[in-house]
């Protein structure tokens, strides 16, 4: 009974070891000082381009840093500075499950193609929770806030707490934020000026609290975002 015992537990590490290191896409493109941590093991290694991404594979970009992933089904993710980011699972094929994300703090751009029928893909954050088809967002994230903004397509945004039920659909240009245990603000449209430097527009601070970046232009900016309709 004991070996039968010893055999199965084998049997599931070895499959959990496999699981775990299923290749999910690879690294097409990076700048700066960017890391990866196998969650399973803790080791921690410097990718180059090319290197595989995998599931247990927490990804993490420091400043001025970027890293740029292609997954196999043809979706792009751009993390920028200051991120942390582990993909859970892929979409390949109608039957599976969707793309999972989970990001800890920082900036990311997910391209995905339109290839299913249904949801495609879902990104976690500490306070949101993203799901979308074939679309072109963003999100910006800290332990107390999450903004996202649609550059093409519709991304259903919601609080990652089940206990706070509203949710809205967002089309192209629409921004919203979500804070912890609240809903969504209502989307509002962000101008197309503003738009292409909209990561550019906010930082995470040492409080890890995303705040408009103080520039020259600072004060029209604020001006701008803060406009209850544009």
């Amino acid at each position: 009974m004991m070996r039968l015992l010893l055999s199965l537990f084998i049997s599931c590490m070895l499959i959990s070891d496999v699981f775990a290191k299923e290749n999910l896409g690879k690294i097409i493109h990076l700048i700066g000082d960017v890391d990866v941590t196998s969650l399973s093991t803790g080791s921690r290694f410097t990718p180059q381009i090319g290197t595989m991404v995998q599931r247990d594979h927490k990804i993490r970009t420091g400043k001025k840093s970027f890293v740029e992933i292609l997954l196999r089904n043809g979706t792009k993710i751009f993390l920028k500075e200051i991120s942390v980011l582990n993909i859970s699972s892929i979409r390949l094929s109608e039957a599976d499950k969707p793309t999972r994300l989970k990001m800890l703090t920082g900036k990311i751009r997910v391209m995905a193609k339109k290839i299913f029928t249904d949801r495609t893909l879902i990104l976690k954050t500490p306070t949101a929770v993203a799901g979308i088809r074939g679309t072109d967002f963003g999100a910006i994230a800290s332990k107390y806030e999450t903004k996202v903004v649609v550059f093409n397509g519709t991304v259903e945004v919601a609080n990652s707490s089940k206990d706070v039920i509203k949710s809205y659909v967002l089309t192209d240009r629409e921004e919203v934020s979500v804070k912890e245990n609240r809903p969504p603000t209502k989307p509002r449209v962000v101008p197309s000026e503003i738009l292409r430097s909209w990561f550019d527009l906010y930082e995470i601070d040492e409080r890890n609290k995303i705040i408009i970046r103080r520039e020259k232009d600072g004060g029209i900016i604020d001006r701008i975002l803060r406009k209850h309709e544009f």
